[in-house]
């Protein structure tokens, strides 16, 4: 995924969830997450993968060792 197209799909959830303020939890996030890989990829030089989110990549971590804790 380019910056071009975060954009646009950014741009589709924003028109899709209206009224931010009025929208639920699930639409405001979406809208965030659309928010920050638009961000995210506005200096990047390729597209979009998750294994260069370094948000994903700590997420992913985060749950490996909450897995790891529970063995």
């Amino acid at each position: 995924m380019t910056h071009h197209q975060s954009a646009d799909a950014l741009e589709a959830a924003e028109e899709a969830a209206g009224d931010l303020d009025a929208a639920d939890t699930r639409t405001r996030a979406e809208v965030a997450e659309w928010r920050r890989i638009t961000d995210l990829l506005f200096d990047h030089g390729g597209p979009y993968a998750p294994e260069a989110d370094a948000y994903v990549q700590g997420q992913l971590t985060a749950r490996r060792n909450r897995r790891a804790a529970k063995a």
